[in-house]
């Protein structure tokens, strides 16, 4: 009889979500795991990934190196205003590793959205959705020829507690595009909160989490899966979110080994 999938041991243990403050005023980056190849950590919002064009300014991958690590190579980013799980590689042969493992889209990417949408009208979204993405300047938007097939699947609608108008959505990112999510949930009808490059209302800040990251790690290929713990940039989610967060996690780690037939 096959079991249902549990963390392994080597996985963190499944934090409570809540919300705890603002992060903006601590320079400091959570560093939630460190390897001989990648560290794993979490980005807070406003702050962008890197700055290439003035390595001086204050990035993500700036803070890190401040923090006493060096050979650090992004493979992947988050936009400024989103916060949440980033992978870095600390060597060419791991940053070659993670680059052909997110083309071959082997990665396990899930946010938390939050939508200017009642819930009985983000529920409408839940399914999966494909765009073609065109980049223009700082903004993509959608095409119906000449961009790139995008995909998503939005899995779960739940409201913001305390914001009635407002939803939250557990969202699969299967490819990872430029403003990706922000852009195809605009173009249904459900921009994000605060987000006006995209038609968002404003008046609070964009909230945008990378809440779990699957991959196959450098140089073993074992399976391995973070959640991330809760911190300041996040906002309180409903009971049903934090437990399909949860239950998504759980399911994507792999079997302890005693557990393996």
């Amino acid at each position: 009889m096959t079991r249902p999938p549990r963390p392994s041991s080597a996985s963190p243990r499944l934090p409570p979500l809540h919300r705890q403050g603002n992060a903006g005023a601590d320079p400091t980056i959570r560093v939630i795991e460190v390897t001989h190849h990648e560290i794993i950590a979490l980005k807070p919002a406003g702050l962008a990934s890197e700055l290439p064009r003035d390595p001086a300014a204050d990035s993500f991958v700036r803070r890190l190196g401040a923090q006493g690590f060096s050979g650090l190579r992004l493979v992947h980013r988050l936009d400024a205003a989103s916060c949440g799980l980033m992978l870095v590689a600390r060597s060419a042969e791991a940053a070659a590793h993670y680059s052909q493992e997110i083309a071959a889209r082997r990665w396990h990417k899930w946010y938390v959205a939050q939508v200017a949408l009642p819930n009985w009208r983000a529920e409408q979204l839940v399914g999966a959705h494909k765009s073609y993405l065109k980049v223009e300047g700082a903004s993509a938007r959608v095409v119906h020829a000449g961009g790139k097939p995008s995909f998503l699947d939005v899995t779960l609608a739940t409201s913001v507690p305390d914001v009635p108008d407002e939803s939250h959505l557990l969202v699969h990112l299967r490819t990872g595009r430029f403003h990706q999510i922000r852009v195809m949930l605009a173009d249904r009808g459900a921009p994000l909160s605060g987000d006006s490059r995209y038609g968002g209302p404003t008046g609070r800040p964009m909230y945008l989490e990378h809440a779990i990251l699957g991959v196959r790690v450098f140089p073993s290929l074992e399976s391995r899966v973070w959640l991330a713990p809760s911190h300041p940039d996040r906002v309180r989610w409903a009971p049903a979110l934090s437990n399909a967060v949860n239950a998504q996690a759980r399911a994507l780690s792999p079997l302890p080994a005693e557990d393996r037939e």
